[in-house]
């Protein structure tokens, strides 16, 4: 049996390429976060928290996750809607994708 280079290749590069069109580009939370009086404009990602208490205001169009531990560690222990403000007491850190 004969198997020839395009063939080879044929199906691995067909599946990327379906992949590649299937796939949804991540985007940053679209307004403003404020986290102690610090505004983040469309933030993404991890921020720190004071850890004893911490007012958040979400003025963007996604959740904010807020995480017990350091870096997005640990469990949920709150979620702030979009829109929503919160003050925060016990958790390190808080996640908004």
């Amino acid at each position: 049996m004969k198997i020839t280079l395009r063939a080879a290749l044929g199906v691995p590069l067909m599946t990327a390429a379906a992949l590649a069109l299937t796939s949804v580009p991540a985007t940053a939370a679209t307004g403003d976060l404020a986290i102690n009086g610090t505004t983040q404009t469309d933030p993404s990602g991890c921020y720190a928290l004071d850890g004893t208490a911490s007012v958040v205001d979400n003025l963007t169009d996604r959740a904010a996750e807020i995480h017990s531990g350091a870096d997005c560690s640990g469990e949920v222990v709150e979620v702030i809607a979009a829109g929503d403000d919160s003050r925060v007491t016990g958790a390190q850190s808080l996640f908004i994708p």
